[in-house]
Order: structure tokens, then C-alpha cells, then sequence
């Protein structure tokens, strides 16, 4: 199948500059890796009717510093499925690429393939330059609204983490 007749992952326009928190959060349809490897489809709408939903966004699978995000988000994996918030990676590499990430960390989440950019674009996390996803967080509400952003994520800066945490009421 071309990319003209594949179905566009999001509605949502691009965006010039990253989402807000109060702002609606563009649903999109996109194939995902699982823990176990199993490919599985993931829409926004449908995982928002299970809780919140935190959105993962890095550069490449397999990258120290994007793996050092990922790893962390894993190790809360259980607090912040306690507070009812479901998580995903997501980035433009392919299923394939996704799938040996999985294979080689085994992250208790699944990991979003992006391939063509369309929902990182509507977000506005896509670096022009790099031609792929920023590293960033997105907490999206039960409600379809953003709740918190961190559009410049660094794993290794620990009051990025803590404000996070903060919002969730979790700090």
C-alpha cells in the first residue's frame, strides 16, 4: 500500500509549537509493540477509556539517554498504574526496530510506532532538524485534555521528574 491510500494516523493539523497543557489532545490510530512482542493497535480515545494516559515521546529505541527516559518512566511503572495512568513510548522507528527494543529491555509498556511523524507532528514535538520526535512527556486527562507537558524532557534532570510527579499528585 502507498502513503496515499495508508489511513493518516491523526485528523490533527501539525503544530508549529508543542501542545499545552487545558488543550484537547489529538486521538490518533497507530501500531504498537507490547511487552511480549505482540503487535497491537493503539488509539488514544480508547485508551483514555481506562484512565489517563502518558505519552512517552523519544528520538530512537535503542539510544542511551532515550533508553535512560523509557527505563525511568519503567521503574513507576506500578505507582503510576496505581494512580490509573497508562503509558506509552512513542517515536518514529519502525514496528520492527520497536520490537528488538522490547526484546532487549522489555519496558512494561508499549511502544508506538509513528512511522510517518503525523501524531508527533500534531503534538508538536517533531524536530525539523533530526526529522524525528523530541524527547518529551504528554499527560492526557480521562477527559481528553492535556494535563501536563514537559516538551523538552531530560531524563536526567530530577526536577523534571519531580514535577511531574507533582502534578499527578503523586509528590
Amino acid at each position: 500500500m502507498s502513503g496515499e491510500e495508508r489511513e493518516p494516523a491523526t485528523t490533527a493539523p501539525p503544530r508549529d509549537a508543542p501542545i499545552a497543557a487545558g488543550e484537547s489532545a489529538p486521538d490518533f490510530r497507530l501500531p504498537a509493540i507490547t511487552t511480549e512482542g505482540e503487535q497491537v493497535e493503539v488509539t488514544l480515545s480508547a485508551a483514555l477509556g481506562e484512565g489517563d494516559v502518558l505519552l512517552l515521546f523519544y528520538q530512537d529505541d535503542g539510544m542511551p539517554v532515550c533508553t535512560s527516559e523509557l527505563k525511568a518512566f519503567a521503574q513507576e511503572h506500578e505507582t503510576l498504574r496505581k494512580a490509573g495512568v497508562q503509558v506509552f513510548g512513542m517515536n518514529t522507528n519502525g514496528l520492527g526496530s520497536h520490537a528488538r527494543f522490547q526484546e532487549r529491555d522489555r519496558y512494561p509498556f508499549a511502544l508506538i510506532s509513528d512511522f510517518f511523524g503525523e501524531a508527533v507532528q500534531a503534538y508538536g514535538l517533531w524536530d525539523e532538524d533530526a526529522r524525528k520526535s523530541r524527547r518529551a512527556l504528554v499527560l492526557v486527562g480521562r477527559d481528553g485534555v492535556v494535563r501536563y507537558v514537559e516538551p523538552h524532557f531530560n531524563p536526567g534532570n530530577l526536577a523534571a521528574f519531580e514535577a511531574f510527579f507533582a502534578a499527578l499528585g503523586l509528590a
